[in-house]
């Protein structure tokens, strides 16, 4: 049987899947079924940096009222932050696999020394979710991209643990977003971020939140970013969307992820999913007389990226006239 275990950020995973932070691995339950199928790894249920910010009983003078109330009412007032520092000590009792806390934060004030309790409690890794959105127009890209290397700077002071960051995919250089936050310490990048979407209530012309799973075509527009970034940054990378069968898991490998985390297919079809997926691979691996994942994990993206570059280049211009659908 082919080993799919893989060395990720430091950590040794017995499968390159891994279970996404969601509710679903908020409950203790699923983490063992995560585990009982295979998961390489769970990322556990995200803390809010707002969730601190009540506990301290400071808001920000420019964080909105309506903003907060809605958030400390619903999406992030799941349990406080040290109720979180025991549900990170019961993860990591209860299964054997590597726990990765996951922290969702805009700015550097309140990580620092929350990332040392994160790590005290037993977690193995951090992932942050840096989810800081510039929607003033007097902030630039360059002090975005700031926001995010000064959160991952001041963290890795801090802990011993591996840190992965989870980015969105509205970079103007993604490439080179992810070789800034390499060179300030971060173990791996999870590609990509999604983020919550908002609706307008045409009735009420109230705000609402739109709920929706990743599907499996929106796995492409990542994998193109996975492919660029992974040939030409030493970091580890971690796909996120779009994983429903084992052809996909194998085409983000393929294109140099490491690793990716499944969440969506999970809500749908439960923890067995991802022993399918192990399954799936392992098959695939055995077919073509594969041992190892080293021998997986970029296999297809060892051309040079402009020739990669030039193919999608062509395939767009057969789009475009036409000429795929002829």
């Amino acid at each position: 049987m082919a080993d799919i275990s893989v060395d990720y950020m430091g950590l040794q995973l017995t499968s390159p899947v891994i279970a996404g932070s969601s509710t679903l691995t908020k409950d203790m339950d699923n983490l063992r079924r995560a585990e009982d199928a295979g998961a390489g790894a769970v990322v556990l249920k995200s803390l809010f940096e707002e969730e601190i910010r009540l506990e301290a009983g400071t808001v920000e003078e420019t964080y909105h009222p309506e903003a907060y109330d809605y958030m400390t009412a619903d999406a992030a007032m799941v349990y406080g932050s040290g109720e979180y520092l025991e549900y990170v000590k019961r993860a990591a009792d209860k299964v054997t696999i590597p726990v990765i806390a996951s922290i969702n934060c805009e700015g550097t004030k309140w990580w620092a020394k929350f990332a040392g309790d994160i790590e005290e409690a037993g977690a193995d890794a951090i992932e942050l979710n840096i989810a800081f959105m510039p929607f003033e127009a007097d902030i630039t890209g360059q002090e975005t991209e700031e926001r995010y290397l000064e959160v991952v700077k001041e963290v890795k002071k801090t802990v011993s643990i591996p840190v992965g960051v989870k980015i969105g995919a509205n970079f103007s250089a993604i490439p080179n977003m992810i070789r800034k936050l390499e060179e300030v310490g971060a173990d791996s990048v999870t590609m990509f971020n999604k983020y919550f979407q908002l609706k307008i209530n045409t009735r009420t012309l109230e705000l609402e939140p739109v709920h929706t799973f990743s599907a499996p075509s929106d796995a492409y527009s990542v994998l193109r970013w996975v492919a660029v970034a992974s040939r030409q940054c030493g970091v580890d990378i971690s796909a996120s969307t779009g994983v429903y069968d084992e052809d996909m898991l194998i085409q983000y490998l393929l294109a140099g992820a490491k690793t990716v985390q499944v969440t969506s297919a999970l809500y749908k079809n439960g923890m067995s999913q991802i022993s399918d997926l192990n399954s799936g691979l392992q098959a695939w691996m055995k077919k073509r007389n594969i041992n190892e994942m080293n021998d997986v994990i970029g296999l297809a993206t060892r051309k040079k990226i402009r020739q990669v570059q030039t193919f999608e280049r062509l395939q767009y211009i057969k789009i475009a006239d036409g000429a795929i659908f002829q």
